[in-house]
């Protein structure tokens, strides 16, 4: 384990009393915790200079909460000089630099949100430092962009946290993608159909259907069972080696295909932000074109056909403006591990079971187990052995309450296996329990949070069986459960 380590109780006790009532207001909001971990920054607008009063706001974008600031500053100066605040929050704490042609901007600030631990508060603290370019005459300065200056932040509690970038939506930064996307146009590069024909009639069969953004060089494969010559809705997903994008600002795709006519309908959801990442644009377009397609009789109920590459145009329907900055906002790759970890840690078991020979009442133990984390399970626990323990009811060797350490004797998922643990198996009352350290980096990996936690669970109802002299008892093949883990601490 990290040798700093604060534990939920703990931590709590540490930071409560010194945040402000105010801030009551923002604890239950939604998203409050999984967007303070994941994009803790303030946007600075509204900026004016003039003599040495320096006036913007801070809006905290974790809690959506806006401060208004006021500085006394002298200009050209490298001391770092105090603000005060007003406004909806009075916990941020401002220092400005006052320079010639930027002014830096240094901001500190303290929030809680209890809307995933309503009884838990979970206070954090973030500290940051942006600079935003200024236009001064004489004693008066304007800032010399009309946008948002992003400041981004890294988090010193619950723990320290930088939250690592991920790739954005396809394309979204690509060089004339808004411009472009005004007159969109897809190619379809790869068609396969095969359709089923009874009588002379098409009955049913199916589609593959590959098609490209050329705006935002997205591409997607889309597949579906067609039934008669009515048109049928084919389910798209993207062309991209591993994990997913989470859950926020992705890419979707619609297509529509008509096997009697061999016309395609797309429609499409895209993101830009390639000429201002203050102000990305979420856009809908959508396309229409016949399928040049050769076909082919094979056997006698079956045609096959596909064609050649082809572009045809679109038209956009429809562009709106989304938060700033959002499109390069990080977020919490799938699965979360450390949110889930913070919030509400848990451990699912499966594949239980104990192999003890006749006149012994030591044995093996094996079972699977992975973290849970709000997503959905791999499939593929890691497994654990250790032989030499107490199996038996009756048993009085080497004592029912002796720890043993864990043994890894297969990975399921690296991230959601713990890096060690020791377990203890009282057999009369079928109880298991564990003590597991885990380590996530799914939002900071330069960074990894260290954890360590306990649980005591029931293990189901074990079916035993008795072979040359081996009894083995274990769980109904795929049966799991989850235990949640107590006593967890935290650290880097």
């Amino acid at each position: 384990m990290a040798p700093s380590i604060v534990s939920v109780a703990a931590l709590a006790v540490l930071l409560s009393p010194a945040i402000p009532n105010i801030l009551a207001l923002a604890q239950l909001t939604a998203g409050c915790t999984t967007n303070s971990f994941t994009v803790p920054s303030w946007l600075i607008e509204d900026f004016e200079s003039t003599g040495t009063t320096v006036q913007f706001q801070a809006l905290n974008r974790a809690i959506n909460t806006s401060a208004q600031v006021s500085c006394q500053a002298s200009r050209d100066t490298a001391t770092w000089q105090g603000c005060t605040t007003t406004g909806n929050n009075s916990s941020l704490l401002a220092s400005v630099q006052l320079e010639a042609a930027v002014v830096r901007i240094r901001v500190n600030e303290t929030w809680v949100c209890n809307d995933l631990t309503p009884s838990r508060p979970l206070n954090f603290a973030a500290q940051g430092e942006g600079s935003l370019p200024i236009t001064c005459n004489g004693d008066a300065c304007t800032p010399s962009t009309t946008n948002p200056v992003l400041i981004k932040s890294t988090l010193s509690s619950p723990f320290p946290l930088s939250p690592s970038t991920v790739p954005g939506p396809s394309g979204h930064d690509k060089e004339g993608c808004a411009a472009g996307s005004r007159s969109p146009s897809w190619e379809i590069f790869s068609t396969q159909l095969n359709l089923r024909n009874v009588s002379g009639k098409i009955e049913g069969g199916n589609a593959f259907i590959q098609l490209r953004n050329t705006v935002t060089d997205y591409r997607a494969s889309c597949f579906g069972t067609l039934t008669g010559t009515a048109p049928a809705t084919l389910q798209c997903s993207a062309q991209t080696a591993g994990r997913p994008r989470a859950p926020k600002y992705n890419i979707n795709t619609v297509l529509t295909f008509s096997p009697g006519s061999f016309v395609l309908s797309v429609n499409e959801t895209w993101f830009c932000d390639d000429a201002n990442p203050a102000q990305p644009v979420e856009i809908f377009g959508v396309g229409t074109a016949r399928l040049p397609l050769e076909c082919s009789a094979v056997g006698e109920t079956t045609t096959y056909c596909a064609g050649d590459p082809a572009t045809f145009p679109g038209r956009l329907i429809s562009e709106k403006p989304i938060p700033p900055f959002s499109l390069g906002d990080p977020l919490p790759t799938a699965p979360s591990c450390t949110i889930s970890s913070v919030v509400s840690p848990s451990w699912r078991f499966s594949d239980f079971e104990t192999i003890v020979t006749s006149g012994s009442s030591l044995g093996s133990i094996r079972f699977g187990m992975e973290l849970n984390t709000g997503a959905a399970f791999t499939g593929y626990p890691s497994t654990f052995f250790r032989s030499g323990v107490p199996v038996s009811a009756n048993t009085t060797e080497g004592g029912s309450g002796a720890w043993y350490p864990c043994v890894l004797e297969s990975v399921g998922e690296q991230n959601l296996t713990p890096t060690a643990c020791a377990f203890r198996f009282e057999a009369a009352m079928q109880s298991l329990a564990l003590s597991a350290d885990w380590r996530c980096s799914d939002l900071d990996a330069s960074r990894p949070v260290s954890f360590t936690g306990d649980l005591r669970t029931t293990v189901p109802s074990l079916t035993c069986s008795t072979t040359g002299g081996r009894t083995r008892c274990a769980t109904a093949p795929g049966q799991a459960w989850a235990a949640n883990v107590t006593s967890v601490y935290w650290g880097n």
